[in-house]
């Protein structure tokens, strides 16, 4: 395990590539949930949500265009302006999928004392408690790059696309590991 660690602190990249890596496979199971759930909400009747089944896709939708605009920015647009753009996406992805995650277990507990008054089948709050699940592991994964990408920003952005008091912030000195902040002395 603390191999591992070492070669994240040796080389950054690797890290950001993995946890965005983990993102895409996540947003890839989100699409597959995201149909479920929606195809759930809108057949359930009394139990199930219209605007759970449209939340469901549009959060998907939402989710794609991240990761596909946050790919095409770490493979070819490196820029400061679009590492910032790609920082603030990512923020406000986490924080909905975050409230995503809050409203279908709300749903899915809604759904399930339907089901239970009714005594029928329970699809939809199965379905919401998947969609919840999902949204919370695509919080979690969306925030962890977030915060990787935030520390590690400097590692991403080329040298020469910075301005000089920039560039020699980020360069790192005799002994320092890149992206560790260097302490500071009183004077």
């Amino acid at each position: 395990m603390s191999t591992v660690l070492q070669q994240y602190q040796a080389k950054p990249t690797r890290l950001i590539a993995h946890v965005w890596y983990a993102t895409m496979g996540l947003a890839v199971i989100d699409m597959i949930v995201a149909c479920a759930t929606a195809s759930s909400n809108d057949d359930a009747g009394r139990a199930g949500s219209r605007g759970g089944a449209f939340a469901a896709i549009w959060s998907m939708f939402v989710l794609l265009a991240y990761v596909g605009s946050g790919t095409f920015i770490l493979r070819k647009r490196k820029t400061p302006s679009a590492v910032g753009f790609l920082l603030g996406g990512g923020l406000m992805v986490s924080q909905m999928f975050f409230t995503i995650f809050c409203v279908f277990a709300g749903f899915a507990h809604d759904a399930a004392a339907v089901h239970e008054e009714e005594g029928t089948e329970d699809s939809a709050s199965t379905a919401d408690r998947w969609m919840a699940a999902f949204a919370f592991f695509i919080f979690l994964a969306t925030m962890a790059f977030t915060l990787v990408l935030a520390k590690f920003r400097s590692e991403v952005i080329p040298v020469s696309m910075m301005d000089d008091a920039t560039a020699a912030a980020a360069a790192p000195k005799a002994g320092q590991v890149p992206g560790q902040v260097p302490a500071t002395t009183a004077v």
